[in-house]
């Protein structure tokens, strides 16, 4: 299971003192202890994680990150904007993070980019349409059943892969 973990909540994830980070603990246990992944890649996306871009590196050394093409995620990021034009629509690398990747989960609190996450235009049929994690509410979604084939294998976190992750939101 992969998840891509939109820039407005890595702090909520990663960071323990962060008023969020109640409801999206889930999502780093799930990948620091789990079989959960995280999904990143594309020139925008990476620019927006730079203060988390280590620990992003350090989980793809322990196999817990996956990298997709900055190019090939740039690319498709370029046909959608040019496809639907809309004042809303500002996270065209995202779409196109989860439509090269596969992924089917998007961890946001950008509730205007919802719409953009599932649109018809993107994603055809209601099994390829990405699921969105908001908060705790959402846990099941944290789940096997959307692993896809850019995470695999999937494994459980093994306790010598933990060592070299850092954990800053542990709870």
């Amino acid at each position: 299971m992969c998840i891509i973990v939109d820039t407005n909540t890595l702090p909520s994830v990663f960071d323990k003192n962060s008023d969020n980070h109640a409801a999206f603990k889930d999502v780093l246990n799930w990948v620091y202890y789990g079989k959960g992944k995280l999904v990143y890649g594309g020139t925008k996306y990476k620019n927006e994680l730079k203060k988390y871009l280590a620990i992003i590196l350090e989980y793809r050394k322990a196999g817990k990150a996956v990298y997709v093409n900055d190019a090939d995620v740039d690319a498709e990021a370029q046909r959608l904007a040019s496809l639907l034009q809309h004042p809303d629509f500002d996270d065209a690398h995202l779409v196109a993070l989860l439509r090269v990747s596969g992924c089917r989960l998007i961890c946001s609190l950008d509730s205007r980019a919802y719409p953009y996450f599932t649109h018809n235009m993107f994603f055809e049929g209601s099994s390829k349409k990405p699921k969105i994690y908001t908060g705790s509410r959402n846990k099941e979604l944290l789940a096997d059943k959307y692993i896809v084939s850019i995470c695999l294998p999937c494994e459980k976190t093994t306790k010598n892969q933990r060592r070299k992750l850092p954990l800053t939101g542990k709870s």
